[in-house]
C-alpha cells in the first residue's frame, strides 16, 4: 500500500478506494513513494488522493478493494471500527 495511503489511514482520513485498486498500487511502488509532492508556484506541495474515477471503479475491484479497506481500518483502529465498516459494505 502506498505510503500516502496508509498515512490517510492512519490519521483517519477519506481513502479513494481507486486507490487502493492493482493498478494504482503498481503505479505507485514502480514510479516510488516520492510522488507524494508536487511543484507548484509557491514550492513544494503535498498531493492529495485523487478520487475522481471512484464512481468508476468495478464490482470486481471494488470487492477486492473493499477487504484491503476493512484491513487497514482494523490494523489501525481495532475490530470494532472494522466491523462498523464492513456492516456498511
Amino acid at each position: 500500500i502506498p505510503t500516502k495511503v496508509e498515512d490517510a489511514f492512519r490519521h483517519y482520513h477519506y481513502v479513494p478506494y481507486t486507490a487502493l485498486m492493482h493498478a494504482a498500487r503498481s503505479r505507485a511502488f514502480l514510479r516510488g513513494e516520492d510522488l507524494s509532492f508536487v511543484f507548484t508556484q509557491d514550492g513544494l506541495m503535498a498531493k492529495g488522493l485523487d478520487r475522481s474515477n471512484e464512481v468508476f471503479i468495478t464490482t470486481v475491484d471494488w470487492i477486492t478493494v473493499a477487504k484491503a479497506v476493512e484491513e487497514r481500518t482494523a490494523h489501525h483502529w481495532g475490530e470494532e471500527c472494522a466491523f462498523a465498516l464492513v456492516s456498511h459494505h
